[in-house]
């Protein structure tokens, strides 16, 4: 697995990286937006991260994609990032989405994905949760919050399993729906958590850190917002 390399230093990104990239982002948190999507910020603390997001998109498009005050059919605001559309974004919504319906995941999309996109999708969808007996921690465990049918949970197990040597298994998310989420223990949990590590901006590490006490960094990079 590739190391990540420094974003100042890597004006020009491969096709595989980009592909990585969206393709983590639109596992995510993502929305669909036609042909297109869009990526929205509810809370003051996930402007970081959203710069970062940000600055992958720019590099990706070869455009300024700024940052848009908007308000949602509920009447409450957030930031909105929405990329130009690219002939490489239509393509894996193509690959992802089912004519007007809702994704759709495959072997081969999950082939897209790099280290940096599984990095994008965890901090969007994971979660993590300590165990304590008697008052102590004695257990972690690790979700990826995918909340889709058993068969597609079961694509993604083989992948991460075939491409990251991690064995996730499920627990159900939602059983009005029948949909369920990977889990994995601590053990699994901690090596996939570490895997990420290199990937993750300093204002998202709690959201990898096995420790109970840490917490959110400050970035240091600041927000395009468009006036």
């Amino acid at each position: 697995m590739s190391h990540p390399q420094s974003m100042g230093k890597t004006p020009t990104l491969t096709k595989k990286e980009q592909r990585g990239v969206l393709a983590g982002m639109l596992l995510g948190c993502a929305q669909r937006n036609g042909h297109n999507f869009y990526v929205a910020a509810y809370d003051q603390r996930e402007l970081d991260y959203l710069r970062f997001k940000q600055d992958w998109l720019e590099r990706i498009t070869g455009q300024s994609v700024p940052c848009c005050p908007s308000v949602n059919s509920q009447g409450v605001p957030y930031l909105r990032l929405q990329p130009p559309l690219i002939p490489l974004t239509r393509i894996l919504m193509q690959k992802l989405y089912r004519g007007s319906g809702g994704k759709v995941i495959t072997p081969q999309f999950l082939e897209e994905l790099t280290p940096q996109g599984v990095a994008i999708w965890f901090l969007d969808c994971g979660s993590k949760t300590f165990k304590k007996r008697q008052g102590k921690i004695h257990a972690l465990e690790v979700y990826l919050n995918t909340n889709l049918p058993k068969s597609e949970n079961e694509t993604i197990v083989k992948y991460f399993l075939e491409n990251w040597g991690v064995q996730w298994g499920l627990s159900s998310q939602n059983k009005r729906t029948g949909c369920y989420r990977l889990r994995i223990g601590t053990k699994g949990g901690q090596a996939f958590l570490s895997q990420l590590a290199p990937y993750v901006p300093s204002s998202m590490l709690y959201k990898i850190n096995t420790s109970y006490s840490i917490t959110a960094t400050p970035g240091t990079g600041k927000l395009r917002v468009k006036e």
